[in-house]
This record gives structure tokens, sequence and C-alpha cells, in this order.
């Protein structure tokens, strides 16, 4: 009790920073965090879970909510769970490991329900059924690890005062350090090789005697590891991310990788200059292999490069298109525009059905790869147009005149959803359908809203969980004008 006051008849009006409270943790918020209600105040309280009675410490306090650190579970969650990962916690990797999946989902599927609400003004909205992951580890196809010169020290090592030493370190990020990682063991989300590939790697980087990059300075080598597997194949990709080609260690590296995994279809040596902690190769050296695996979705295969956007959940993905082409109800004489098309896994899926299929997609490597899949899948009905969307789509006319008119449209952005001007843009193309494909409920309702504002109308939502343990969730959002 040295924080601060406790216990509850305080008014929620006198609440302050380090008050400690008592509280019952009702629901997850979107990110994670639990959700309190004490009186009219509304508490955030970071790793706490739905059914737990929690003691904790207000961190923050505004108007109509604050934040609060979790001190200790007084009463466990009847459907909390032992957490199968011993970075469970610091990790940034997964955030819901110690909550039951059939709870995951619920909680999921309730914020996306609340985020149409609440930020899309659609207070009616039915959502269908969520789709839960065939898979609920080992189910990624690929990871992202990233160098680190600081390594996260856990409390218990902090309290018999052991510290970390600048070095080298690999693995995921901690929550809230951008510069601290945790140097891997094990990870659960990621087929069982790829602890054995990052330890490979590891153990390479050190004995180079190389430093890791330094983003404030620019100097140093090691940037980021980049670790694909295809599900079904059972391919490897392994992409080693620099900031600057080394020869002599690229061989070295092929030579030590090669010879003790036989498995690696594909093993690149790249470099990035980007001072941006993004691993994104701007040029690569093809190592061993081909530059690319091979994936399949349904009866189609893909050819999937380091720097493609492809679906990190092959199983689920094969659901999630087969509700994306039931929706979109493509009519033989009608065109498709698949917007952000990636790889363009949904612009050939749903090829088959329609008279002509245009995918945009802003990066090279990408539709490289969409344009070699529709020729090794025998499908000419598809062009794939490399180029910022804000740029060509700008002009409606050129577009109709290139393209034809579009009937149906799917749209499947990025996290932050999309440009106000491509929102723009697509009104402008009147396009009789949409489906809207996202992984974030907050930048979604923001879509539809806008949408809707612009003469559509919302139908069928369904949540499908592409990433379990995380606090993400894939929508299929269906509109009509």
């Amino acid at each position: 009790m040295q924080e601060g006051t406790s216990s509850n008849p305080l008014p929620a009006s006198t609440v302050k920073r380090r008050d400690i409270l008592t509280l019952n943790i009702d629901r997850l918020a979107y990110g994670g965090a639990g959700v309190a209600r004490y009186q009219d105040l509304v508490i955030f309280v970071e790793q706490a879970l739905p059914g737990q009675q929690v003691q904790v410490c207000i961190s923050k306090k505004k108007k109509n909510f604050a934040e609060a650190r979790l001190l200790a579970v007084i009463k466990p969650s009847p459907v909390q769970r032992q957490p199968v990962c011993r970075h469970f916690g610091p990790c940034g990797g997964c955030a819901l490991q110690n909550l039951s999946y059939t709870a995951q989902v619920e909680e999921k599927t309730r914020q996306v329900a609340e985020s149409l609400k609440h930020l899309g003004g659609f207070p009616d909205v039915v959502l269908e059924p969520a789709l839960g992951s065939p898979e609920q580890f080992f189910y990624r196809n690929k990871m992202e690890f990233s160098f680190s010169e600081y390594r996260y020290v856990p409390q218990e090592e902090l309290n018999l005062g052991l510290m970390a030493e600048p070095g080298l370190f690999l693995g995921l990020h901690a929550k809230g350090f951008y510069n601290k990682v945790i140097d891997l063991q094990e990870c659960h989300l990621l087929a069982p090789l790829s602890n054995d590939l990052v330890a490979a790697v590891r153990r390479f980087a050190l004995a180079s005697g190389k430093t890791v990059f330094n983003a404030q300075t620019g100097a140093g080598l090691w940037r980021f590891l980049v670790i694909r597997h295809a599900k079904h194949s059972g391919e490897w990709l392994v992409n080693l991310v620099a900031s600057e080609y080394d020869g002599e260690l690229a061989q070295r590296f092929k030579h030590e990788m090669v010879e003790r995994f036989p498995q690696i279809t594909s093993l690149l040596f790249s470099t990035t200059r980007s001072r941006a902690g993004v691993a994104f190769s701007e040029k690569e050296y093809l190592l061993h292999g081909r530059s690319f695996i091979r994936e399949t979705i349904g009866p189609l295969g893909f050819n999937i490069s380091s720097n493609s956007f492809f679906q990190t959940n092959s199983l689920q993905t094969e659901r999630l298109y087969a509700v994306v082409k039931e929706w979109a109800a493509v009519q033989a004489h009608e065109t498709v525009f698949d917007l952000y098309c990636g790889a363009g896994t949904i612009s050939l899926t749903v090829a088959s059905q329609a008279k002509r299929v245009i995918g945009f997609e802003s990066v090279a490597a990408a539709v490289a790869d969409a344009r070699r899949n529709a020729l090794e899948n025998h499908i000419d009905n598809c062009d794939f147009v490399l180029g910022d969307l804000r740029d060509q789509l700008d002009d409606t006319a050129a577009v109709t005149s290139a393209w034809g008119s579009v009937d149906v449209m799917i749209i499947d952005p990025p996290r932050a959803g999309m440009h106000r001007k491509t929102v723009q843009a697509i009104l402008r193309l009147q396009p009789k359908r949409i489906i809207h494909v996202s992984c974030n409920p907050t930048s979604l309702a923001r879509d539809l809203k806008l949408l809707c504002e612009g003469g559509y109308r919302l139908g069928r939502v369904k949540p499908v969980d592409m990433f379990p343990h995380t606090t993400h969730i894939e929508i299929v959002a269906e509109l009509t004008r």
C-alpha cells in the first residue's frame, strides 16, 4: 500500500495517480488492455483478463478514463490459461496466450462490433459468427526478427542486480521498447524449425565480429532476419538483412546455413540503408535456391518473395478467401478491381468467375510475383498495375479508359486503412459491390463510415481470426451501392 491510498470507496471524481484500487475486469479493449468500470470511470489495465479481480495502481488519470498498472491478481479468471512460451509477457509477439482461445475469439468479435458502433456509426450491425483459426500455434508462415545492441532484461534478473551489457541480440521487440529485443530462445508462432534457424543466424552474426546497425549513427551491419515457411509445400525462405553487402561474409553464411539446413529453399542476403525499423529489402542477393517459395491456397499455387505481402496464416487464408469469393458473387460479365492486391492471391482466387480482374499494388516485387503467379496458374484475365493508389485511381476517366468500368471492388488495405484520397477515388468509380477486408476494426470503421456517407450500404460483416494469441482480428465487410 506504499504507492498510494487504497481501497474503494473513493469517489471516482477524486481518484488520482498512485491510488490503489481493487477492480473487476469486464472485457478487453482493442489492443488487449483489460477494461474495468469504477463507478462512472473507465479504467484500462494492461495484462489483465476478463473475469479477473485485480489490485491496480492508477498510472494516468483523465476526465473520463484512467490507466492503471496491474499489481496483483486477487481472483483468477475462469478463462485464464497457462502460457506455453517462456517469453510470454514481455515479448511483443503474443499478448493473449494466457486467455483461452474461445474467449480470445469472443473478445475480438465484441471489439469489432463496438468499433463499428462507436467509431463507424453502425449501431445495428449484426456480425456473422466468427471463424476461428484451425491452428492456434505454429500457424504463421512469416516472421520478422530484429537485431539489437540491447537485450530486454526480465524483472527477476534486475532484482538480482543483473544488467545486460550492450552486445548482439536477435529476436522480437519487447513490449514498449523500440530498441530492446527478447533474445529469442523459442517461439510458438512459426514452425519449430524457425527456432533453430534463429539460433544459427545469431551464432553466425556473433562469430562475424560485425556489430548491430545503429539507426542514429548509421554504423554497424546487422539489421533483420526474415523467415517464411510455406505450410503446404514445406518450403523455407531465409533472408538475412544487413546495412551493406559483404560478399565474403555472404558466402560464409551460405555455406553454414545450407550445410546445416537442407530444408532451406531460398537463402538471401539483402541490404537496406533506410533508418526505419522495417525489414524491407532494398537490394537482394540470392545465395541459394530461388528467390521465392511456393505456397498453395485452394487449387492455386503462389510465388512468395521476401518482400511480398501474403496472408500470414495459410490455412485460415483459404477460409477467408472462400468468404470473400462467396460474398463478391462475381458474374462472368463483370470486371473486378483488387486494391492492395499483394502477390495477387485474391485476384487469382476470383478470376475464374470474372470477365477481367485488375490488381493494384505499390510494391514492385509483389507485382512481379502476381504476374508470375497468373502465368503459372494459367490465368489470362488478370492484369496487375504497379503504383500508389492515390495516383493510379486519381483520374477516373483515365482509369475507366484503361481498364473499363468496375463492377466489383475488393479492398485489403494495410492496418492503417485507406487514404482519404483513395476513398474519394472509389466513390467516383462507383463499383456496384465492395468487399472490404481489414485487419484493424478501428480503421475499418472509419473506412466504412466514409464509404457509406458516399452512397453505400453496409451488409454482412464477419470476423475471421488470422492471428491467435495476438490482439489482431481480420474482418470481411460487404457493401452495396
